[in-house]
């Protein structure tokens, strides 16, 4: 057993999700950090990486790319009867207008996206989600509900609804 930094805890040397949780909040608090600020951070990162791993399986099974996701929820974002330029969606995704210009061919041969000339500016493109690709975007989302809720489940109602107010009041924050 080792004795844990923060909190005075003994914790066996086991490889659980909690007890790893522990000892980085215990290595970060002995390298300095502050415990209460660490344990957030080190908290919500953990929570990152798990949502990741099950978002890149997901888009597998979906047949999407990380970036194709990234476009679809865009345009979902911008709402049903809005369209985006590529250049928007090419600075949301941080990529270069051609390599867009790429992604969103491959999207429009899927049916994915529908391109159309913008009417204020002949020299642009206005891109828009097609019905199929509503329908992908719904089927990530509900499939993806289902992972979240687990996620959330050692929480009753009032306690999801108390985090979600802490974590928005961070976002207002950015």
């Amino acid at each position: 057993m080792e004795a844990n930094r923060y909190r005075g805890r003994v914790t066996a040397k086991r490889r659980t999700p909690l007890a790893e949780y522990e000892r980085a909040v215990a290595a970060y608090t002995a390298a300095g950090g502050q415990e209460t600020v660490q344990r957030v951070v080190t908290a919500i990162s953990r929570l990152n990486r798990r949502l990741d791993v099950f978002y890149r399986d997901q888009f597998l099974e979906l047949g999407l790319s990380h970036g194709e996701w990234t476009v679809l929820q865009t345009l979902a974002l911008e709402g049903p009867d809005s369209a985006a330029t590529p250049s928007k969606l090419a600075d949301v995704a941080g990529l270069s207008p051609s390599a867009m210009t790429h992604r969103l061919d491959r999207m429009a041969q899927r049916g994915l996206i529908a391109r159309a000339p913008d009417e204020t500016n002949r020299t642009r493109v206005r891109i828009s989600l097609t019905d199929a690709g509503w329908e992908l975007f719904r089927t990530a989302v509900v499939e993806a509900e289902s992972v979240e809720s687990d996620l959330l489940a050692p929480l009753d109602q009032a306690e999801q609804r108390r985090l979600a107010d802490l974590l928005e009041k961070l976002v207002a924050g950015l």
